[in-house]
């Protein structure tokens, strides 16, 4: 491999890390209904027996009320996030927000969207966003590539819960 390729290769990898600096949307088609989903995703302390992702979580689920739940980023560490919820849509919807530090430096939006396909379907989708001056620095280091995999990771684990907990009840 001559000098030019590996250039190239490196820059398409900061490509890669830089694309998902704003935020990203992972969602998953899940053969359970609506109601299911949202119990699961909603019962925030039960998190650690099945979340490969959020491995500890604690929530008083009320808009203005706070969440706090530990993230595992793998060769990031695991960190506590605070954040408030913004709004609560009982089985289609709920955000929070969060910061660390000043906002100007790193603020997150994450929303959960519970679309319902048929009685026994749903579409799992949720939006995640970045802003703040810490952002470049941190998608950079390849950070988001990884928080990016973990929530893609979360849902591939809810979607097996769900699915398993939707066929015991036929």
């Amino acid at each position: 491999m001559n000098q030019d390729s590996l250039n190239v290769d490196q820059r398409a990898d900061l490509r890669q890390r830089m694309a998902l600096m704003g935020g990203w949307t992972v969602e998953s088609v899940i053969n359970a209904p609506r109601q299911v989903v949202w119990e699961n995703v909603t019962q925030f302390e039960s998190y650690s027996e099945w979340n490969p992702f959020i491995r500890e979580a604690y929530a008083n689920f009320v808009v203005g009320e706070k969440i706090r739940f530990l993230e595992d980023l793998k060769q990031f560490g695991q960190h506590w996030i605070e954040a408030k919820f913004l709004s609560i849509d009982p089985f289609a919807s709920f955000v929070w927000k969060g910061h660390f530090g000043a906002s100007f430096l790193f603020t997150v939006r994450h929303s959960f969207l519970f679309e319902m396909i048929d009685e026994g379907q749903t579409r799992f989708i949720q939006v995640h966003e970045n802003s703040g001056l810490w952002i470049p620095l941190l998608a950079a280091r390849g950070i988001y590539c990884v928080s990016h995999q973990r929530y893609l990771d979360f849902n591939e684990a809810l979607k097996k819960k769900c699915e398993a907990q939707s066929s015991l009840s036929f």
